[in-house]
């Protein structure tokens, strides 16, 4: 009896291939990660598994992790904080003009 056979999307062409042969074929990708010093505690990180692991334990998260249109949204979001426009504050000025006027009232 054969065993399992198990397929992987080729990132070039998108199409499904047996795993063993494209790792054969020797165009997969293997991401090498430099080390570095966390700038949370001060360890040094050597692979992505010791990533995962400080970031699962630190509570944090590496900016790779989002993409351009995140960061794009969270800017104009700030520029709306900044401008005061965002909805909340919107809200808080009204509230604001509200106890004021009644304060003037009465």
């Amino acid at each position: 009896m054969a065993g399992k056979k198990t397929y992987v999307q080729c990132p070039e062409t998108g199409k499904f291939i047996e795993k063993s042969k494209f790792l054969a074929q020797g165009s997969h990708a293997v991401h090498v990660m430099q080390p570095f010093v966390s700038p949370v505690d001060g360890t040094v990180i050597r692979d992505a598994s010791q990533l995962r692991a400080h970031n699962r334990k630190h509570g944090v998260t590496d900016s790779r992790d989002y993409g351009s249109e995140w960061f794009a949204r969270k800017g104009r979001e700030n520029d709306l904080k900044r401008q005061s426009l965002d909805p909340k504050s919107k809200r808080d000025r009204i509230e604001a003009l509200k106890r004021a006027t009644q304060h003037i009232r009465t």
